[in-house]
């Protein structure tokens, strides 16, 4: 698949819809992971329709949330960064975390990165 093929609006969604699925089923660890997933399609769209960005980085969070408060200008802007400067968002999320065991996993700390997935949508003009 090529870069062409991305749909980072369409895959932040059914991350975050998917991870709401799964968070009901008491499925914490996966549905974490997609909540993280989720908040990262919505930032590299923001990315992708910045005036200047030729490509999308492949990264992950924490990386990703730096790259975008670096690159994204403040103006256009304004709702993510905010966003973003709050350290605790995604707090404790990390790509590695889907080799976790269970027992690392808490429903708080889930509902936390659900709520933060749902903000970065909203600021990407997503939707939920």
């Amino acid at each position: 698949m090529t870069g062409q093929n991305e749909d980072f609006p369409a895959a932040a969604r059914r991350c975050l819809a998917d991870g709401e699925l799964l968070l009901n089923a008491g499925r914490l660890a996966n549905a974490s992971h997609l909540f993280g997933l989720g908040a990262e399609c919505a930032l590299k769209r923001l990315l992708q329709q910045h005036p200047g960005v030729a490509e999308v980085p492949r990264a992950h969070l924490p990386e990703l949330r730096d790259h975008a408060l670096k690159t994204l200008c403040r103006k256009q802007g304004r709702g993510i960064r905010q966003l973003l400067k709050q350290r605790e968002s995604m707090d404790g999320w990390q790509i590695d975390a889907r080799y976790w065991p269970d027992a690392e996993f808490s429903a708080e700390l889930c509902q936390l990165h659900r709520d933060h997935c749902r903000r970065t949508l909203i600021a990407a003009n997503l939707g939920i």
